[in-house]
């Protein structure tokens, strides 16, 4: 038996476990205790039967040599839990960027290994060696936006962490909440879920929470939350993305971690390269900017621009008290609408904002709200007169016209309706009630579309396909049985007329 003494580095020697320390750049951080008691049964029966990696490090306590694992920690656990006084490792002399390379490498040869822990170990790497992710990536023989997503991971909050590791969330939910900044990942993760009602008994009211007893929905919902609340394009914003003016430090949009465009590897899948991931961040860019527009339309007009707003809302009404809401002002889309009282206001809401327009706000010009406020006054009733008897013709007329269109289109239904009770004779053939429900499929919104087949627990791929193409739904429908095709049409009816009607419906 060779003892630790031997200086040979190919050579397998006893090292005793109180000279061997944990390695703190080990990629790899959960142990689960079954698994390290099983594997202590196994070595107080055959021993350790692969030598772990050891480098040496300090002198120990009694001036004899220490080591520090590089690989084989599990193993190092299963001994020291079953009382072995020593375990045979391999001594090799390793600087600290060799053995993180090591670690890694050997962490990734594992079927295990949780994506946290290699993203750890990415870190790990990347922050003693000063390396870039080509190297990384060379170096462990994968590609660089495999390196860039797992790095990402390092992002999640603490909460979505605990909840991957417990497999509540998946990988895919993993990397789609770590791209997004650390106060929106908290929505995000909730979006995750199911929603379930807590009953609050001090403040008798019921609150939504996250359902984390059920599994995770599937990942196009937490996609579908993402792009609607958070995806927000660069190029539809008034102000440009090299505007230093918007934040104190001075950050541009072009140069912002929060652009996908800043980092393409990470962002592969958002077509649009410009697209802003921070919505606190542009809000306050927003009306940073509509103050400094503001600032520079008063001082080109000598006068007070004013402030304008899409809808009524009391929320910007407390923000902006002067703010003219829609009966108060009207746009002037062309440049020869322009009166003699048009001036520019600015948007302070809606899709607009920030956008400047031309409008005009007296209530006495003849030309646009005079036509509306001059007829309120007493000098003005023989025009208020004329304005309400020509609005009346005005109103019948197009009344008139509605009446006449709906009574033409329930002709026409009727009549299609009809042509079909020729057509397609009772008993129905089957081919028949495929094409019915497949033109029923198709008209229902494509969201639906994609949650009754999901519900019918169809394959990704296929759900993929059939949401695109008309003669793969006929081709899947002639598949089915009666029963099956009745639970077809009864789901796009759900979608269609919606669920509450149809609650006691069951399908025999």
């Amino acid at each position: 038996m060779q003892t630790e003494n031997n200086s040979s580095a190919e050579a397998i020697n006893f090292v005793p476990l109180a000279r061997i320390t944990p390695s703190q750049t080990n990629p790899r951080r959960d142990f689960p205790q079954d698994g390290i008691e099983s594997l202590a049964d196994s070595i107080r029966q055959h021993g350790v039967l692969q030598p772990i990696l050891l480098r040496p490090t300090a002198e120990h306590t009694d001036g004899k040599p220490a080591y520090e694992i590089v690989a084989g920690e599990r193993r190092f656990r299963g001994a020291k839990l079953a009382e072995q006084p020593s375990i045979p490792a391999r001594i090799v002399e390793m600087s600290d960027d060799e053995v993180l390379q090591v670690q890694i490498i050997e962490n990734l040869q594992r079927e295990d290994v949780h994506p946290l822990d290699e993203a750890r170990g990415f870190l790990h790497l990347k922050e003693a060696t000063q390396l870039d992710l080509a190297d990384i990536a060379q170096r462990i023989a994968k590609d660089v936006r495999y390196v860039a997503r797992r790095l990402a991971l390092t992002n999640l909050i603490e909460e979505a962490q605990t909840d991957f590791r417990q497999e509540r969330i998946t990988l895919a939910h993993a990397l789609e909440i770590c791209r997004l900044s650390p106060e929106i990942q908290t929505p995000a993760l909730a979006a995750c879920y199911e929603r379930k009602h807590v009953w609050n008994g001090r403040e008798q009211t019921h609150t939504q929470v996250p359902d984390k007893e059920k599994p995770a929905r599937h990942v196009r919902y937490l996609q579908d939350w993402i792009q609607q609340n958070v995806h927000l394009n660069l190029h539809k914003a008034p102000f440009k993305m090299d505007d230093t003016r918007l934040r104190e430090d001075g950050l541009t949009c072009l140069l912002c971690p929060q652009r996908t465009g800043f980092n393409v590897g990470l962002f592969a899948d958002v077509k649009n390269n410009d697209t802003c991931l921070n919505p606190a961040c542009f809000r306050t860019k927003l009306q940073t900017f509509v103050q400094i527009t503001k600032t520079e339309l008063d001082v080109k007009a000598n006068a007070p621009t004013p402030y304008i707003s899409t809808y009524y809302s009391r929320d910007t009404r407390a923000q902006f008290e002067d703010v003219l809401t829609q009966p108060q002002y009207q746009l002037l889309e062309k440049k020869v609408d322009r009166c003699e009282y048009a001036e520019r206001a600015i948007y302070v809401d809606g899709a607009e904002v920030g956008h400047v327009r031309w409008i005009c706000r007296e209530k006495t010009c003849k030309d646009h709200l005079g036509r509306y406020y001059i007829g309120s006054t007493s000098n003005g009733s023989s025009s208020a007169s004329n304005t309400s008897t020509r609005g009346t013709v005005e109103s019948r007329s197009k009344r008139k016209q509605e009446l006449f269109d709906i009574r033409v289109d329930e002709i026409a239904r009727k009549r299609v309706m009809s042509e079909a009770l020729k057509t397609y004779k009772f008993p129905f053939e089957r081919t028949h009630l495929n094409e019915v429900a497949k033109e029923f499929f198709r008209r229902i919104p494509s969201d639906d579309q994609r949650t009754i087949l999901e519900v019918l627990d169809w394959d990704e791929k296929e759900v993929r396909d059939l949401r695109m193409n008309a003669d793969k739904v006929l081709a899947r429908l002639a598949k089915l049985d009666n029963k099956q095709l009745a639970q077809f049409l009864m789901l796009c009816s759900f979608a269609h007329f919606g669920a509450n009607q149809y609650k006691h419906t069951q399908v025999n």
